[in-house]
């Protein structure tokens, strides 16, 4: 089974944390809550929950959605694909896209909350 990684990006204070919990809704199973470090469980709607693709890029950094990835002199954002069930990768400023699971990667170089004056058009 493969490993489950997140992370979560808080609205509120504008900083990527890494989750000490999360609380899921036992009907829906739906994320309802969240911990982090040094504070208590809080709604989920404080964060954007963020998951790890299953890969790393050329350094050993573990690639999560809303990522940003350099390959060659291309910038990509990394998306979860709701139809397709996937990861992709999505040119900056463009809509061409690539599968993740046949890409070679180049690096991590921030993420679309950190660094939102890159923009993608999806």
């Amino acid at each position: 089974m493969r490993k489950l990684k997140l992370k979560v990006w808080d609205k509120v204070k504008e900083k990527m944390l890494k989750p000490q919990a999360i609380s899921f809704d036992t009907q829906s199973s739906a994320p309802f809550a969240v911990s982090v470090p040094g504070r208590s469980w809080e709604p989920i709607g404080k964060f954007e929950l963020l998951q790890w693709t299953g890969f790393s890029d050329e350094n050993g950094i573990d690639v999560y959605e809303g990522d940003l990835v350099k390959i060659s002199a291309v910038i990509y954002k990394t998306i979860w694909n709701e139809t397709q069930m996937m990861f992709e990768l999505i040119e900056l400023g463009s809509s061409s896209k690539l599968n993740i699971t046949s890409t070679v990667f180049g690096s991590v170089i921030g993420n679309e909350f950190e660094n939102g004056t890159l923009t993608v058009n999806e």
